[in-house]
Protein backbone atom coordinates (compact mmCIF):
# COMPACT_ATOMS: atom_id res chain seq x y z
CA UNK A 1 0.00 0.00 0.00
CA UNK A 2 1.20 3.35 -0.78
CA UNK A 3 2.74 5.70 2.18
CA UNK A 4 2.41 9.21 3.10
CA UNK A 5 5.98 9.19 1.85
CA UNK A 6 5.29 7.95 -1.22
CA UNK A 7 2.74 11.08 -2.17
CA UNK A 8 4.50 13.91 -0.74
CA UNK A 9 8.38 12.93 0.06
CA UNK A 10 10.06 13.23 -3.32
CA UNK A 11 10.20 16.29 -5.24
CA UNK A 12 10.66 14.23 -8.91
CA UNK A 13 8.48 12.52 -10.93
CA UNK A 14 8.82 8.69 -9.96
CA UNK A 15 10.23 6.28 -12.39
CA UNK A 16 7.87 4.18 -14.43
CA UNK A 17 7.93 1.96 -17.45
CA UNK A 18 6.89 3.28 -20.30
CA UNK A 19 3.87 0.52 -20.27
CA UNK A 20 2.15 1.99 -16.85
CA UNK A 21 2.46 5.37 -18.43
CA UNK A 22 -1.17 5.79 -19.81
CA UNK A 23 -2.62 4.18 -16.49
CA UNK A 24 -1.41 6.33 -13.92
CA UNK A 25 -2.04 9.11 -15.95
CA UNK A 26 -5.73 8.33 -16.83
CA UNK A 27 -6.14 7.20 -13.37
CA UNK A 28 -4.83 11.21 -11.94
CA UNK A 29 -6.82 12.23 -14.14
CA UNK A 30 -10.00 10.82 -12.64
CA UNK A 31 -8.95 11.99 -9.45
CA UNK A 32 -8.76 15.54 -10.15
CA UNK A 33 -12.04 15.34 -12.01
CA UNK A 34 -13.40 13.51 -9.19
CA UNK A 35 -12.52 16.60 -7.22
CA UNK A 36 -15.27 18.78 -9.04
CA UNK A 37 -18.05 16.49 -10.03
CA UNK A 38 -21.01 18.77 -9.46
CA UNK A 39 -19.43 21.47 -11.22
CA UNK A 40 -18.47 19.75 -14.64
CA UNK A 41 -20.81 19.80 -17.12
CA UNK A 42 -20.49 18.12 -21.06
CA UNK A 43 -21.11 18.90 -24.55
CA UNK A 44 -22.62 20.14 -26.02
CA UNK A 45 -22.37 23.23 -24.33
CA UNK A 46 -24.25 26.46 -26.00
CA UNK A 47 -24.38 28.92 -23.36
CA UNK A 48 -21.52 29.95 -20.89
CA UNK A 49 -22.54 29.92 -17.30
CA UNK A 50 -20.05 31.40 -14.53
CA UNK A 51 -20.57 27.87 -12.19
CA UNK A 52 -20.01 25.35 -14.59
CA UNK A 53 -16.72 24.40 -16.50
CA UNK A 54 -16.47 22.54 -19.07
CA UNK A 55 -15.09 18.82 -18.60
CA UNK A 56 -13.54 18.92 -22.11
CA UNK A 57 -11.85 22.00 -20.95
CA UNK A 58 -10.79 20.99 -17.41
CA UNK A 59 -9.04 18.12 -19.07
CA UNK A 60 -7.23 20.09 -21.59
CA UNK A 61 -6.39 22.32 -18.44
CA UNK A 62 -5.19 19.09 -16.21
CA UNK A 63 -3.28 18.01 -19.25
CA UNK A 64 -0.86 21.31 -19.08
CA UNK A 65 -0.88 21.05 -15.40
CA UNK A 66 0.69 17.48 -15.17
CA UNK A 67 2.81 18.28 -17.79
CA UNK A 68 4.05 21.82 -17.53
CA UNK A 69 3.22 22.77 -14.01
CA UNK A 70 2.89 20.19 -11.82
CA UNK A 71 4.96 17.18 -12.90
CA UNK A 72 5.86 15.45 -9.90
CA UNK A 73 2.78 15.39 -8.01
CA UNK A 74 1.05 14.43 -10.78
CA UNK A 75 2.90 11.42 -11.50
CA UNK A 76 3.17 10.50 -7.79
CA UNK A 77 -0.51 11.09 -7.68
CA UNK A 78 -0.84 8.42 -10.39
CA UNK A 79 1.49 5.87 -9.03
CA UNK A 80 0.15 6.09 -5.70
CA UNK A 81 -3.45 5.15 -7.28
CA UNK A 82 -2.43 2.54 -9.19
CA UNK A 83 -0.91 1.33 -5.99
CA UNK A 84 -4.00 1.17 -4.22
CA UNK A 85 -4.60 4.60 -2.73
CA UNK A 86 -7.96 5.90 -2.26
CA UNK A 87 -8.59 8.24 -5.84
CA UNK A 88 -10.27 11.23 -3.36
CA UNK A 89 -8.14 11.12 -0.39
CA UNK A 90 -4.55 11.07 -2.56
CA UNK A 91 -6.07 14.01 -4.39
CA UNK A 92 -6.79 15.81 -1.61
CA UNK A 93 -3.45 14.94 0.16
CA UNK A 94 -1.31 16.37 -2.79
CA UNK A 95 -3.58 19.25 -3.50
CA UNK A 96 -1.75 21.81 -2.03
CA UNK A 97 1.66 20.94 -3.90
CA UNK A 98 -0.82 21.37 -7.16
CA UNK A 99 -2.13 24.61 -5.61
CA UNK A 100 1.21 25.95 -4.53
CA UNK A 101 2.67 25.08 -8.03
CA UNK A 102 -0.12 27.31 -9.68
CA UNK A 103 0.54 29.78 -7.63
CA UNK A 104 4.40 29.89 -8.64
CA UNK A 105 3.39 30.14 -12.13
CA UNK A 106 1.01 33.02 -11.49
CA UNK A 107 4.02 34.76 -10.06
CA UNK A 108 5.80 33.66 -13.11
CA UNK A 109 3.44 35.08 -15.75
CA UNK A 110 3.10 38.43 -14.43
CA UNK A 111 7.11 38.87 -15.54
CA UNK A 112 6.99 37.18 -18.55
CA UNK A 113 4.24 38.13 -20.99
CA UNK A 114 6.13 35.20 -23.31
CA UNK A 115 5.63 32.54 -20.47
CA UNK A 116 1.96 33.51 -20.13
CA UNK A 117 1.42 33.33 -24.33
CA UNK A 118 2.93 29.96 -24.48
CA UNK A 119 0.95 28.79 -21.35
CA UNK A 120 -2.44 29.64 -22.69
CA UNK A 121 -1.58 27.45 -26.23
CA UNK A 122 -0.49 24.86 -24.05
CA UNK A 123 -3.56 24.47 -21.22
CA UNK A 124 -5.92 24.71 -24.67
CA UNK A 125 -6.58 28.42 -25.60
CA UNK A 126 -8.27 30.94 -23.93
CA UNK A 127 -11.25 28.80 -22.96
CA UNK A 128 -9.43 26.96 -21.04
CA UNK A 129 -7.52 30.65 -19.75
CA UNK A 130 -10.58 31.95 -18.91
CA UNK A 131 -11.57 29.01 -17.47
CA UNK A 132 -8.54 28.05 -15.08
CA UNK A 133 -9.27 30.76 -12.02
CA UNK A 134 -12.21 28.88 -11.45
CA UNK A 135 -11.16 25.60 -11.81
CA UNK A 136 -8.45 27.20 -9.13
CA UNK A 137 -11.57 27.76 -6.97
CA UNK A 138 -12.86 24.86 -7.25
CA UNK A 139 -10.36 22.50 -5.89
CA UNK A 140 -9.95 25.49 -3.02
CA UNK A 141 -13.18 25.01 -2.29
CA UNK A 142 -14.52 21.52 -2.61
CA UNK A 143 -15.12 20.75 0.90
CA UNK A 144 -17.69 23.67 0.26
CA UNK A 145 -19.12 22.19 -2.81
CA UNK A 146 -19.21 19.08 -0.92
CA UNK A 147 -21.62 21.17 1.44
CA UNK A 148 -23.59 22.46 -1.75
CA UNK A 149 -24.96 19.43 -3.08
CA UNK A 150 -25.96 18.15 0.63
CA UNK A 151 -27.73 21.52 1.30
CA UNK A 152 -29.56 21.24 -2.18
CA UNK A 153 -30.72 17.60 -1.09
CA UNK A 154 -31.56 18.43 2.44
CA UNK A 155 -33.82 21.70 0.61
CA UNK A 156 -35.56 18.77 -0.97
CA UNK A 157 -37.02 18.09 1.78
CA UNK A 158 -38.71 21.79 2.62
CA UNK A 159 -41.98 22.05 1.72
CA UNK A 160 -42.55 25.40 3.60
CA UNK A 161 -41.27 28.47 1.46
CA UNK A 162 -40.84 30.34 4.42
CA UNK A 163 -38.19 27.04 5.61
CA UNK A 164 -37.02 27.83 2.27
CA UNK A 165 -36.26 31.34 2.13
CA UNK A 166 -34.39 31.00 5.65
CA UNK A 167 -32.15 28.37 4.44
CA UNK A 168 -31.22 30.49 1.57
CA UNK A 169 -30.04 33.25 3.63
CA UNK A 170 -27.57 31.08 5.40
CA UNK A 171 -26.05 31.08 2.05
CA UNK A 172 -23.71 33.64 2.82
CA UNK A 173 -20.28 33.50 0.12
CA UNK A 174 -19.88 37.05 -1.19
CA UNK A 175 -16.94 36.47 -3.07
CA UNK A 176 -19.03 35.58 -6.98
CA UNK A 177 -16.82 32.73 -8.17
CA UNK A 178 -17.74 30.83 -5.69
CA UNK A 179 -20.80 31.83 -4.95
CA UNK A 180 -21.28 31.03 -8.84
CA UNK A 181 -19.82 27.44 -7.86
CA UNK A 182 -22.08 26.74 -5.08
CA UNK A 183 -25.00 27.55 -6.83
CA UNK A 184 -23.80 25.31 -9.61
CA UNK A 185 -23.63 22.17 -6.93
CA UNK A 186 -26.54 22.93 -5.17
CA UNK A 187 -29.11 23.13 -7.86
CA UNK A 188 -27.52 19.97 -9.30
CA UNK A 189 -29.23 18.07 -6.67
CA UNK A 190 -32.28 20.27 -5.85
CA UNK A 191 -35.79 18.07 -6.37
CA UNK A 192 -37.98 21.73 -5.78
CA UNK A 193 -36.55 23.90 -7.94
CA UNK A 194 -39.91 25.61 -8.45
CA UNK A 195 -40.33 26.13 -4.86
CA UNK A 196 -36.79 27.19 -4.24
CA UNK A 197 -37.50 30.05 -6.45
CA UNK A 198 -40.95 31.20 -5.13
CA UNK A 199 -38.45 31.64 -2.26
CA UNK A 200 -35.93 33.66 -4.14
CA UNK A 201 -38.81 36.01 -5.27
CA UNK A 202 -40.17 36.20 -1.47
CA UNK A 203 -36.27 37.65 -0.72
CA UNK A 204 -35.94 39.36 -3.36
CA UNK A 205 -39.25 41.55 -3.16
CA UNK A 206 -40.06 41.09 -6.84
CA UNK A 207 -40.33 38.86 -9.44
CA UNK A 208 -38.09 40.68 -11.97
CA UNK A 209 -34.38 40.11 -13.14
CA UNK A 210 -33.39 43.03 -11.32
CA UNK A 211 -34.81 42.34 -8.39
CA UNK A 212 -33.22 39.13 -8.06
CA UNK A 213 -30.07 39.97 -9.75
CA UNK A 214 -30.00 42.96 -6.76
CA UNK A 215 -30.86 40.18 -3.69
CA UNK A 216 -27.28 38.28 -4.89
CA UNK A 217 -29.65 35.64 -6.50
CA UNK A 218 -28.46 35.81 -10.33
CA UNK A 219 -25.99 32.85 -9.48
CA UNK A 220 -29.31 30.55 -9.16
CA UNK A 221 -31.00 31.53 -11.68
CA UNK A 222 -28.09 30.95 -13.98
CA UNK A 223 -27.30 27.23 -12.44
CA UNK A 224 -31.02 26.54 -12.79
CA UNK A 225 -30.00 27.56 -16.88
CA UNK A 226 -27.31 25.40 -17.23
CA UNK A 227 -28.76 22.47 -15.57
CA UNK A 228 -31.62 23.08 -18.03
CA UNK A 229 -28.91 23.02 -20.68
CA UNK A 230 -27.43 19.76 -19.73
CA UNK A 231 -30.47 17.71 -19.96
CA UNK A 232 -30.28 18.71 -23.86
CA UNK A 233 -27.40 16.93 -23.65
CA UNK A 234 -28.10 13.78 -22.61
CA UNK A 235 -30.93 13.64 -25.38
CA UNK A 236 -28.01 14.61 -27.95
CA UNK A 237 -26.19 11.90 -26.80
CA UNK A 238 -28.22 9.35 -28.10
CA UNK A 239 -29.54 7.80 -30.86
CA UNK A 240 -32.36 8.96 -33.26
CA UNK A 241 -34.60 7.02 -31.88
CA UNK A 242 -33.72 7.05 -27.77
CA UNK A 243 -31.98 3.86 -27.53
CA UNK A 244 -32.71 4.19 -23.35
CA UNK A 245 -35.77 5.89 -23.00
CA UNK A 246 -36.00 5.77 -19.11
CA UNK A 247 -32.85 8.06 -19.24
CA UNK A 248 -34.06 10.54 -22.52
CA UNK A 249 -37.46 10.66 -20.20
CA UNK A 250 -35.92 11.66 -16.80
CA UNK A 251 -33.85 14.56 -19.17
CA UNK A 252 -37.21 15.92 -20.30
CA UNK A 253 -39.17 15.42 -17.25
CA UNK A 254 -36.01 17.45 -15.65
CA UNK A 255 -35.70 20.34 -18.22
CA UNK A 256 -39.33 20.67 -17.81
CA UNK A 257 -39.11 21.49 -13.88
CA UNK A 258 -35.99 23.76 -14.39
CA UNK A 259 -37.99 25.90 -17.28
CA UNK A 260 -41.26 25.41 -15.11
CA UNK A 261 -39.63 27.06 -11.97
CA UNK A 262 -38.31 30.00 -14.05
CA UNK A 263 -41.30 30.78 -16.49
CA UNK A 264 -43.84 30.56 -13.61
CA UNK A 265 -42.22 32.49 -10.72
CA UNK A 266 -40.28 35.36 -12.73
CA UNK A 267 -40.66 37.59 -14.64
CA UNK A 268 -37.85 37.75 -17.73
CA UNK A 269 -38.21 40.07 -20.80
CA UNK A 270 -37.96 38.25 -23.95
CA UNK A 271 -35.09 40.15 -25.13
CA UNK A 272 -32.89 39.48 -22.03
CA UNK A 273 -30.17 37.78 -21.64
CA UNK A 274 -32.12 35.05 -19.63
CA UNK A 275 -34.97 35.47 -22.08
CA UNK A 276 -32.73 34.70 -25.09
CA UNK A 277 -31.66 31.84 -23.58
CA UNK A 278 -34.66 30.05 -22.45
CA UNK A 279 -36.15 30.61 -26.22
CA UNK A 280 -32.92 29.08 -27.93
CA UNK A 281 -32.38 25.65 -25.04
CA UNK A 282 -36.62 25.62 -25.47
CA UNK A 283 -36.28 25.64 -29.44
CA UNK A 284 -33.03 23.01 -29.19
CA UNK A 285 -34.54 20.12 -27.07
CA UNK A 286 -38.07 20.44 -29.34
CA UNK A 287 -35.72 20.36 -32.43
CA UNK A 288 -33.95 17.06 -30.72
CA UNK A 289 -37.82 15.59 -30.00
CA UNK A 290 -39.21 16.05 -33.77
CA UNK A 291 -38.30 13.29 -34.90
CA UNK A 292 -38.45 10.32 -31.87
CA UNK A 293 -42.24 11.78 -31.48
CA UNK A 294 -42.90 11.85 -35.05
CA UNK A 295 -42.14 7.70 -35.24
CA UNK A 296 -43.99 6.87 -32.22
CA UNK A 297 -47.42 5.96 -34.47
CA UNK A 298 -45.53 4.15 -36.75
CA UNK A 299 -43.93 1.81 -33.74
CA UNK A 300 -47.13 1.16 -32.29
CA UNK A 301 -48.36 0.23 -35.78
CA UNK A 302 -45.40 -2.26 -36.51
CA UNK A 303 -45.50 -3.80 -33.03
CA UNK A 304 -49.38 -4.46 -33.16
CA UNK A 305 -49.71 -5.26 -36.88
CA UNK A 306 -50.22 -8.94 -37.97
CA UNK A 307 -47.73 -10.00 -40.64
CA UNK A 308 -49.31 -9.93 -44.10
CA UNK A 309 -47.93 -12.83 -45.36
CA UNK A 310 -46.51 -16.62 -43.79
CA UNK A 311 -46.26 -17.80 -40.03
CA UNK A 312 -48.49 -15.25 -37.64
CA UNK A 313 -45.55 -13.81 -35.32
CA UNK A 314 -44.97 -11.07 -33.05
CA UNK A 315 -41.61 -9.45 -32.89
CA UNK A 316 -40.68 -8.65 -29.20
CA UNK A 317 -38.02 -5.79 -30.12
CA UNK A 318 -41.03 -4.07 -31.93
CA UNK A 319 -43.15 -4.01 -28.98
CA UNK A 320 -40.63 -2.42 -26.56
CA UNK A 321 -39.98 0.12 -29.23
CA UNK A 322 -43.90 0.73 -28.83
CA UNK A 323 -43.79 0.59 -25.18
CA UNK A 324 -40.94 2.96 -25.12
CA UNK A 325 -42.45 5.75 -27.16
CA UNK A 326 -45.46 5.53 -25.38
CA UNK A 327 -43.60 6.41 -22.34
CA UNK A 328 -41.90 8.86 -24.44
CA UNK A 329 -45.24 10.26 -25.58
CA UNK A 330 -46.64 10.65 -22.19
CA UNK A 331 -43.34 12.26 -20.65
CA UNK A 332 -43.45 15.04 -23.49
CA UNK A 333 -47.36 15.46 -23.14
CA UNK A 334 -46.83 15.91 -19.33
CA UNK A 335 -43.80 19.03 -20.14
CA UNK A 336 -45.57 20.49 -22.97
CA UNK A 337 -45.68 23.54 -20.92
CA UNK A 338 -41.70 24.08 -21.25
CA UNK A 339 -41.29 22.97 -24.75
CA UNK A 340 -42.06 23.99 -28.40
CA UNK A 341 -44.40 20.81 -29.75
CA UNK A 342 -47.72 21.53 -29.30
CA UNK A 343 -48.75 21.04 -32.77
CA UNK A 344 -46.62 17.87 -33.19
CA UNK A 345 -48.19 16.84 -29.91
CA UNK A 346 -51.26 17.01 -30.49
CA UNK A 347 -51.01 14.71 -33.69
CA UNK A 348 -48.85 12.17 -32.28
CA UNK A 349 -51.67 12.09 -29.03
CA UNK A 350 -54.51 12.04 -31.86
CA UNK A 351 -52.87 9.43 -34.27
CA UNK A 352 -51.52 6.94 -31.46
CA UNK A 353 -55.05 6.98 -30.09
CA UNK A 354 -56.79 5.93 -33.25
CA UNK A 355 -54.36 3.49 -34.33
CA UNK A 356 -54.61 1.53 -30.77
CA UNK A 357 -58.20 1.67 -31.28
CA UNK A 358 -57.71 0.33 -34.97
CA UNK A 359 -55.56 -2.55 -33.99
CA UNK A 360 -56.77 -3.62 -30.41
CA UNK A 361 -60.19 -4.40 -32.53
CA UNK A 362 -58.22 -6.34 -35.29
CA UNK A 363 -56.03 -8.28 -32.53
CA UNK A 364 -58.82 -9.16 -30.80
CA UNK A 365 -61.09 -10.02 -33.39
CA UNK A 366 -58.16 -12.61 -34.60
CA UNK A 367 -57.81 -13.86 -31.24
CA UNK A 368 -61.66 -14.85 -31.15
CA UNK A 369 -61.32 -16.44 -34.34
CA UNK A 370 -58.32 -18.40 -33.14
CA UNK A 371 -57.86 -18.61 -29.47
CA UNK A 372 -55.10 -21.23 -29.59
CA UNK A 373 -52.66 -18.58 -31.64
CA UNK A 374 -49.87 -17.92 -29.12
CA UNK A 375 -48.96 -15.06 -31.62
CA UNK A 376 -52.31 -13.80 -31.13
CA UNK A 377 -52.35 -13.88 -27.95
CA UNK A 378 -49.22 -11.95 -27.22
CA UNK A 379 -50.96 -9.29 -29.41
CA UNK A 380 -53.53 -8.70 -27.49
CA UNK A 381 -51.47 -8.54 -24.41
CA UNK A 382 -49.11 -6.24 -25.26
CA UNK A 383 -51.89 -4.05 -26.69
CA UNK A 384 -53.76 -4.09 -23.87
CA UNK A 385 -50.40 -2.60 -21.52
CA UNK A 386 -49.97 -0.11 -24.63
CA UNK A 387 -53.94 1.05 -24.39
CA UNK A 388 -53.13 1.53 -20.32
CA UNK A 389 -50.42 3.54 -20.27
CA UNK A 390 -51.42 5.98 -23.86
CA UNK A 391 -55.56 5.72 -22.30
CA UNK A 392 -55.98 4.77 -18.92
CA UNK A 393 -56.36 1.43 -16.44
CA UNK A 394 -60.23 1.70 -16.57
CA UNK A 395 -60.25 1.57 -20.87
CA UNK A 396 -57.02 -0.99 -20.11
CA UNK A 397 -59.83 -3.20 -17.94
CA UNK A 398 -62.28 -3.90 -20.82
CA UNK A 399 -59.86 -4.84 -23.05
CA UNK A 400 -58.63 -7.32 -20.88
CA UNK A 401 -62.29 -8.51 -20.23
CA UNK A 402 -63.17 -8.72 -23.69
CA UNK A 403 -59.74 -11.09 -23.86
CA UNK A 404 -60.76 -13.09 -21.32
CA UNK A 405 -64.25 -13.75 -22.72
CA UNK A 406 -62.66 -14.71 -25.54
CA UNK A 407 -60.61 -17.62 -24.14
CA UNK A 408 -63.58 -19.02 -21.48
CA UNK A 409 -66.00 -18.85 -25.07
CA UNK A 410 -62.83 -21.03 -26.28
CA UNK A 411 -62.37 -23.43 -23.44
CA UNK A 412 -65.84 -24.47 -23.21
CA UNK A 413 -66.56 -24.97 -26.66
Amino acid sequence: MPTADTLSGANSAPNRSPGRDRGWADAALAAYLGAMPDILVSQPIFHDFPGAIDIEVATSVWTWLARDVGASPAARLGDAIMAGAEPKGAFEQLLPEFLEALKANDVAEKADFELTRRNTIQMGGQDARKSLPVIIMALRRQALLIQAARFGTAVGNLGDEGALATALQTITITNPVTRALWMQAMVGHMSNPSRMLAAVVSLSGGQSEGHVVAAGYGPLVEAVLSRAQGQIGKLVSQPSVFSDVDFACKAIDRFHRLMRALNYNLEIERRSRWGKIITDLTGRISERLERPVREINGNITQALRKPREGADFIDHDDVLQGFNGLYLLMTVRNSRDSLAVNALLDKAWSDTGQTLEVLMSRALDAYRADPGNAAARDRVDAGIKMAEIRFNAEYADILRRARDLASKRAVSS
